[in-house]
């Protein structure tokens, strides 16, 4: 787990050394450098001491970089740049099956010097080229130097857990980690995208999108590959990866059903398996919500039959709660920590708290986020830290792949008129925290998608500015995709999920925690997204698939809960306190919202934080 950057075309040791200081929270524990095309080594000041490179200085025509968190194999051996045969790369990820890859590369003739999953990658780009992806179970941002085709090959992950922000001309190709780093590049402008920024203010955070809100900079999708051309200066975009999930009407059958259940927890249980794989400390985000709990049970289950060395003698677990309000799932949290025996770490967050945070936070997420629950998350990931621990399991995904949010009930029970399914499920919905008219507003949405958004824009767009601006399309599936629950799901995954992955990357890397994400194995979302839907809500219940697969695993209070939250925290009465008050004296301040005729008074409290947060963002960069 890392930070990497590059650039192609004419730079400086000075100017490689402040995008890698900048860079230092994903990897404080080694630095390095080296130069493309003539591949030659150098270090930095934070090198670890036994390396014998040259210290960085001079001109060069292009260059990688690289911050190393040791996660695998903790020795020299895993520095990075890596070099094997002229091939060079930077990679930040784990792939959590390096160890079967590696096996099948030496039964092929290769032999290793590292014990780490980096060289496993890059000798599995020299065996097999771009497709070596296809072989990788992880996440991953990556991009290799290939001296024989003058070209750099780079890729994200197949649900975009790690970030590949980059920067292109036509002269200057440049990539890196997070924008912050992107900003020390001089070609790079720094400039606000304002459409980019009125998109955020209407819709919320969109990094399903290439735009980001510097100018200049674009992200590079989930499940795309990159290759730029050395010579040419042009960049190939594509992806590699996608689902059809499974749309076919279907009628609830236990023996079937009992199939898919087996299944999903077998798979869940090797997923996190691998991912304790570790040469460093592991503990758990723990929220009290199903699928973290599942998480940390399943650790405990695999603690009884051998001893972990990444988890110790004693499972740590991190939480946030708020004391008496709603928001507060300790009862939940206190439940898994006394079942399981772990030592259970919290965190209580606070409106005061967040108030002085709020330029750092900016900082650290390089763009806008949408609600408070990223800061929680964030004092979450710092209670981490100080207990010495390194990684992180989360259940991030569990909703989506497992038919958990309330909405999907109503989609559900529409696609599936007129089989018995739609007149046992439709007397149901109220039990799923759905209603009869969520139901009908979902069938109406369903027949007027392009006229609901323009609604929907006009009536936010006017709470918020000033003037009528011109319509911007949510440019996405995930609002408007109401014909079938596993599509919506999976529209989700692509839209929705990424935001929420991005704000845990930079939560997490803020602290050099590493985050990982179980219920995001690929092979538990393509079998999640094979079944059927009446199998994920049945008989009123949300996320059946889920509490069915974990019967005799998770405590059957927790299991069978019917109040989903979805790491809450008392937002409205943090507003009520007086951040409110703050938010607006805040925002007053600001030269961007001022340019961008935005409303202060009477808008929504959903809305005043998207306003605060940009107000924070652009003082954080000193636009």
């Amino acid at each position: 787990m890392c930070g990497i950057f590059g650039i192609v075309g004419k730079t400086d040791a000075n100017e490689l050394l402040e995008i890698s200081k900048i860079l230092k929270h994903r990897g404080p524990d080694d630095e390095g450098f080296c130069s493309i095309p003539d591949v030659k080594h150098f270090s930095g000041p934070d090198t670890v001491g036994s390396l014998d490179f040259p210290l960085i200085s001079g001109n060069f025509n292009g260059a990688f970089g690289y911050r190393r968190l040791s996660i695998l194999d903790l020795s020299p051996k895993g520095h990075q740049p890596m070099e094997r045969d002229g091939y060079v790369i930077v990679f930040n990820g784990e792939i959590y099956n390096f160890l079967s890859i590696r096996k099948e590369l030496e039964e092929l003739g290769y032999t290793f010097k590292s014990s780490g999953d980096t060289e496993v990658l890059l000798t599995s780009y020299i065996h097999w080229g771009e497709r070596c992806v296809e072989h990788f179970n992880g996440m991953w941002a990556f991009a290799i130097w290939d001296p024989k085709r003058k070209i750099i090959f780079a890729s994200r992950d197949r649900f975009g857990i790690k970030p590949f922000i980059y920067f292109h001309d036509g002269k200057y190709f440049a990539f890196a980690s997070e924008e912050k780093a992107l900003l020390k590049f001089s070609k790079v402008p720094k400039k606000v995208n304002m459409n980019d920024a009125r998109r955020y203010l209407v819709w919320g955070m969109q990094n399903f999108f290439e735009e980001c809100m510097f100018e200049g900079m674009k992200r590079l999708l989930p499940s795309h590959n990159l290759v730029f051309d050395v010579e040419s200066g042009r960049i190939k975009i594509y992806k590699y990866w996608d689902v059809n999930p499974n749309i076919q009407k279907a009628v609830y059958d236990e023996k079937q059903a009992r199939v898919y259940f087996e299944r999903f927890r077998e798979i869940f249980t090797d997923a996190v398996k691998l991912r304790l794989i570790s040469d460093v400390k592991v503990g758990t985000a723990l929220s009290g919500g199903i699928d973290s709990s599942s998480v940390v049970y399943t650790i405990n289950e695999l603690m009884k039959d051998q001893k972990i060395p990444s988890i110790g003698d004693v499972q740590y677990t991190f939480s946030a709660v708020y004391g008496n309000y709603k928001a507060d799932e300790s009862k939940w949290i206190d439940i898994v920590a006394s079942e399981t025996h772990v030592r259970s770490f919290k965190v209580m967050p606070d409106q005061e708290d967040l108030s002085k945070s709020l330029e750092g936070i900016a900082y650290v997420h390089d763009e806008p986020f949408d609600s408070t629950s990223t800061y929680a998350q964030y004092r979450v990931m710092k209670l981490v830290k100080e207990s010495g621990v390194t990684v992180t399991l989360d259940g991030q995904g569990g909703d989506e792949i497992a038919g958990g949010y309330p909405l999907y009930m109503p989609i559900m029970v529409a696609e599936n008129f007129p089989n018995r399914t739609f007149f046992s499920e439709i007397k149901n919905l109220k039990k799923a925290n759905a209603s009869f008219s969520l139901f009908l507003r979902t069938i109406g949405t369903k027949y007027m998608n392009s006229l609901a958004q323009k609604r929907y824009f006009e009536e936010i767009s006017s709470q918020i500015f000033k003037h009528k601006i011109k319509f911007i399309p949510y440019g996405g599936r995930a609002k408007s995709e109401f014909s079938h629950m596993n599509l919506r799901a999976w529209a989700d995954m692509r839209e929705e999920l990424v935001d929420l992955l991005k704000t845990a990357d930079r939560n997490s890397m803020a602290f050099s925690i590493e985050s990982r994400f179980p219920y995001l194995d690929y092979r538990l979302v393509e079998f999640a997204m094979s079944v059927p839907s009446a199998y994920k809500i049945h008989d009123g219940w949300t996320k059946y698939l889920s509490r069915r697969s974990f019967e005799g695993l998770i405590n059957e209070k927790i299991l069978w809960r019917t109040d989903k939250l979805g790491f809450p925290t008392p937002q409205k009465e943090w507003f009520e306190m007086g951040f409110e008050k703050f938010a607006k004296n805040y925002i007053i301040q600001s030269r961007l919202i001022k340019e961008m005729n935005v409303k202060v008074e009477k808008v929504p409290h959903k809305i005043l934080w998207r306003i605060v947060n940009l107000a924070a963002w652009e003082k954080a960069f000193q636009f």
